[in-house]
């Protein structure tokens, strides 16, 4: 059974806040600018005014700007193919995972990326003028996804009548699905609905669309409309039974997307007829691979984690975010004292489930996450925040020594990940961190499979299975938990940072790494990972010279066996010798 720590953090705290309260007035200087996004705020919207994008490349620029909707399932497609296949019919499309009446505001401001310096890839986060739209493209598979607020549903409405078009595309579903599904209650205020009844068009099965008289734009069998029209006030409303109608991917043949461009330039045609084409500028913000163009508007900064996300999430969501997150994050700082990176790592809640994505190739950089579960949500949170988190430092502030084992890589992450998985799923409190004991279940991995050979390279992964290393990695610190406690951890990055505070750029050897963990628990390990088929130089480490003392080191008598659960207690005073404080 999963279990939700909800208790109210006061240290950590803080309350989503959005534009509106932290319009700070800032003289946009270059220094400014840079501890500005340094610290994790969101520039100001004269930022965007300054440093605005270069116009869309589009064939044939017909001056409709087109919204397409992430704000209620973000799909790769939806975010990084479907904008470019618009632009290249002539529109000026761009996605938001903003709530829908924000972005619609009129006179209001979202969140993007400034073009702020191309030639090093540094696009900080700032507030944008809202653009006005001709259209808006919104589309929802899972009926599970985030759903359509009253205010979200009332802004669409005005917009309509005000001449905007619209178009709603959904899949089929149940009866009892499609009468409770929320992106029904949207296409209802427009006296139209997507029908549990079906219909087969090019090989996919189409919701039937039904309600007020429309015109049908894609028929289907005995009369049936597959995809409809209405007029409402000024402005025009589309049924789309279907996604495949509307998008193609690099696996459909030629006439499939052919079809496809024909079909989605009469849907825009029609339902832009409301309004003249907005013109002027097509300035508007690209994804580069990453979230936007237009991001969420409310956020959570904790240090420097900001976490952003839009005011349609789910209430269950919504408390994660706002209460079990700083929890994780307190939780892990105990375990891990480290100071705060110079630059924040953003986290961007994404509406729908499964998957998610990182930018590391320009900064700030950002981690995606789409979850409708709140523990994926706080596992992928605690992997993000450990990737920033180097431990304690030396007596110079800094990180010294580069192990086999990165000070702040993959295993790393997925060591403090597995932690609060278990902090929060009471399920895994009875199992060895991240279940490492699974390595038992495979022959040869616990004695054979040599780490010093075989972690983290292609030979490792070909000869044992991909990430049969970090599994390992996790036994060994698990075992290590299981007679020192967790305080053995950060003492392990304290010793390495301290031994080599003269060298911190040194590469270190397996033996070098074993040295450090060895004077951090106070006995020796080398025969430990000797037994786990490790290749060392040393098989003995009787003795070693540190900080100008002779440490004596008994053979830790830690054997290969299944290791215990995994431990969440607090860490102590690291500093001390773990063996001795033990006893």
């Amino acid at each position: 059974m999963r279990i939700l720590l909800t208790a109210f953090v006061a240290i950590c705290f803080a309350l989503p806040y959005s534009y509106a309260q932290t319009n700070d007035q800032v003289v946009l200087s270059e220094e400014n600018i840079m501890d500005y996004w340094h610290s994790g705020k969101t520039l100001p919207v004269e930022m965007t005014r300054k440093y605005s994008w270069p116009d869309l490349r589009l064939r044939e620029d017909n001056g409709v700007n087109v919204l397409i909707d992430l704000a209620h399932q973000c799909s790769f497609a939806n975010m990084w193919d479907l904008p470019r296949q618009f632009q290249n019919m002539g529109y000026r499309a761009v996605g938001s995972m903003a709530s829908l009446n924000t972005i619609l505001e009129k006179g209001g401001q979202s969140r993007i990326r400034a073009y702020y310096d191309n030639e090093n890839r540094i696009y900080p986060f700032a507030w944008w003028d809202n653009p006005e739209f001709n259209v808006v493209f919104t589309e929802q598979t899972d009926h599970n996804a985030q759903e359509y607020t009253d205010e979200e549903i009332d802004a669409l409405e005005q917009f309509v009548a005000n001449g905007g078009g619209l178009v709603i595309v959904a899949s089929p579903k149940t009866a009892d699905v499609m009468n409770r599904w929320s992106i029904n209650n949207l296409a209802k205020r427009f006296g139209m609905a997507f029908s549990d009844q079906t219909d087969m068009h090019s090989g996919a099965r189409f919701a039937v669309v039904e309600g007020r008289e429309h015109r049908s734009l894609l028929g289907g069998e005995e009369g049936r409309s597959l995809a409809g029209i209405v007029k409402h006030e000024k402005g025009y409303v589309a049924l789309v039974g279907h996604s495949s109608a509307v998008k193609f991917n690099d696996r459909d043949t030629d006439e499939k997307k052919e079809w496809v461009r024909v079909f989605v330039s009469q849907v825009l045609q029609e339902v832009s007829k409301g309004k003249e084409p907005v013109g002027g500028s097509a300035s508007f913000p690209t994804t580069m691979g990453g979230g936007g163009g237009i991001y969420p508007e409310l956020e959570q900064q904790l240090g420097k984690i900001v976490l952003y996300y839009a005011a349609n999430q789910r209430p269950d969501l919504l408390k994660c975010v706002r209460e079990d997150v700083p929890f994780a994050m307190s939780k892990i700082e105990q375990w891990l004292p480290s100071k705060a990176t110079d630059e924040p790592m953003y986290l961007i809640l994404a509406a729908g489930g499964g998957g998610g994505w990182a930018v590391n190739a320009f900064k700030p950089k950002e981690n995606g996450i789409i979850s409708l579960d709140t523990f994926g949500v706080l596992s992928i949170f605690a992997h993000e925040l450990a990737h920033t988190m180097a431990g304690p430092r030396n007596a110079k502030g800094e990180v010294a020594g580069n192990p086999p084992f990165s000070n702040q890589g993959e295993a790393h992450a997925g060591w403090f990940q597995g932690k609060i998985d278990a902090l929060f799923d009471s399920g895994l409190l009875g199992k060895s961190n991240r279940d490492c004991n699974k390595i038992f279940e495979r022959e040869g991995v616990v004695t054979e499979m040599d780490l010093s050979k075989h972690y983290e390279n292609e030979e490792g992964r070909r000869l044992w299975g991909h990430g049969t290393d970090w599994y390992k990695t996790w036994y060994i610190w698990q075992k290590l938990d299981d007679r020192y406690g967790p305080v053995w951890y950060p003492r392990w990055r304290w010793i390495q940072y301290n031994r080599w505070a003269d060298t911190p750029d040194k590469k270190l050897t397996w033996d070098e790494m074993i040295e450090d963990m060895s004077i951090a628990v106070g006995e020796d390990l080398f025969p430990f990972f000797v037994k786990l088929g490790t290749t060392t130089e040393k098989q003995r480490l009787e003795t070693i010279e540190y900080e100008g003392r002779l440490i004596v080191l008994p053979p830790a008598p830690i054997e290969p066996t299944p290791a215990g659960n995994v431990r969440l207690e607090d860490i102590g005073d690291y500093t001390r010798n773990i063996r001795i404080a033990s006893e």
